[in-house]
């Protein structure tokens, strides 16, 4: 359970930077996020989480976001919601670069968030979309 809710605390820190279109904004320390994140509930493990989740958005927006575009088929990043863009990017991001976390468990999450934040077919439209990485990623890896 705190790792979900310390998955949901850097979803809604990308979901910041995405409304702000700055990926270093400043506004990173979670006393700031108190209400959402209730801290008092994550370990020292789940707030390093966070803290390697922004370090990783930070340092790959770009990739992130190129691998999102490319399977979005006809739809462009501009397009997508600022959530549902903030929750692929998370799940990217833990799938790609952040190697302790298993993929079905980034694709499992982001399912997840999205059925809390979302519309109603944005889970499906996240699933389809994170499906198709892992298997691009899956290739990637000789697997």
């Amino acid at each position: 359970m705190e790792r979900s809710l310390a998955r949901e605390a850097a979803m809604c820190l990308y979901y910041e930077r995405a409304i702000k279109n700055d990926p270093y904004v400043h506004s990173t320390t979670l006393v700031d996020m108190g209400d959402i994140l209730q801290r008092a509930k994550l370990d020292d493990e789940n707030l390093a989480y966070i803290d390697e989740a922004l370090h990783t958005y930070e340092q790959h927006l770009p990739e992130l976001d190129a691998g999102i575009e490319r399977h979005c088929k006809t739809w462009k990043l501009d397009r997508l919601s600022k959530v549902d863009l903030s929750i692929l990017r998370l799940a990217v991001a833990e799938m790609y670069y952040m190697k302790k976390i298993p993929y079905k468990v980034a694709v499992n999450e982001a399912v997840e968030l999205a059925k809390k934040y979302s519309e109603e077919k944005a889970p499906q439209f996240i699933n389809g979309i994170l499906r198709a990485m892992t298997e691009e990623y899956l290739v990637k890896q000789g697997k």
